[in-house]
């Protein structure tokens, strides 16, 4: 496992566009919402430059089409989409429908990322009972599609946190991996972010609503991205875990089938020996009395 002091040498320079980008953006638009800027078509530049920077970030940390890059596809997969999430939320009036299913699919890309081992059932009963309070806390003010949109969006997001918080294992593991961790805090950032935006769109106006949803996002955006380092390794251990079971499954098998080999002629030795120890049976009188030609 990579220590957090040498990956903040190796990767920190590579994150330095993500800060630069989004102290542009609080600079200019802190406390603007995109409903109110006069400039739609910069404020959308400006607003996705930091998702682009994490982009890039993860294509630099390493990308090919091999299966030990598996997670940092589907990570690069997920940001691609709220990027474009991102832009469609500038013009919500036209777009809100269409920015939800482009988040819904990220959040469903960083739900593969994370994977389904450890399951952690637990960890599931809890994250999708706090989804189901806030969806209904939500749902006497949603109407026709929204309606089930928002309840299919809550079960993607919670699915996600769901599986950022399994893959730590808080009581299992004796050294919990940073990256692991990172993963996690983004997924909750992410869930802060969603809820804080539909409480303020849905049901009634938060205070500084607009800059608490941009941090927690950013802050969720950038968790999930510091995740794909050392995760080649995390493939790689993997891979050669699942190689070593093979093997060993085809070492039971071939064991199995020797054993089974040793009895089947045991089985045949004896057999043989019964027949050769058998005394010679005596000529009927049937045979006796028929000439050999």
């Amino acid at each position: 496992m990579t220590k957090p002091l040498t990956v903040l040498k190796s990767v920190g320079p590579k994150l330095v566009p993500f800060f630069k980008t989004c102290t542009i953006f609080f600079v200019l638009f802190a406390d603007t919402p995109a409903t109110e800027t006069s400039a739609p078509w910069f404020f959308c530049i400006v607003k996705c430059l930091p998702i682009i920077s994490l982009i890039l970030f993860v294509l630099l940390n390493g990308m090919n089409i091999t299966e030990y890059y598996r997670y940092s596809r589907r990570i690069l997969i997920g940001l691609i989409f709220s990027c474009l999430g991102d832009a469609c939320l500038v013009w919500a009036k036209k777009y809100f429908e269409v920015g939800i299913a482009c988040f819904a699919i990220a959040q469903i890309c960083y739900s593969r990322a994370f994977g389904w081992k450890p399951f952690n059932p637990y960890a599931g009963a809890v994250v999708f009972g706090l989804g189901f309070l806030v969806y209904s806390f939500l749902s006497t003010a949603l109407h026709g599609i929204m309606l089930y949109m928002v309840a299919a969006y809550i079960t993607v997001i919670c699915t996600m946190a769901w599986r950022a918080v399994a893959r730590v294992q808080f009581f299992g593991d004796l050294v919990i991996k940073w990256t692991k961790l990172s993963g996690c805090f983004g997924a909750l950032a992410f869930v802060i972010s969603d809820v804080t935006l539909a409480i303020d769109r849905f049901k009634f106006p938060i205070p500084y609503a607009h800059p608490i949803i941009m941090v927690t996002y950013y802050a969720a955006q950038f968790g999930i991205a510091l995740s794909v380092v050392d995760s080649q390794v995390d493939e790689l251990i993997d891979s050669s875990k699942r190689a070593q079971k093979e093997k060993e499954l085809v070492e039971t098998m071939e064991n199995k089938g020797t054993k089974n080999g040793h009895v089947q002629n045991e089985s045949d030795s004896s057999q043989s020996d019964i027949s050769m120890n058998e005394p010679s049976t005596p000529k009927t009188l049937i045979q006796r009395c028929i000439p050999v030609k």
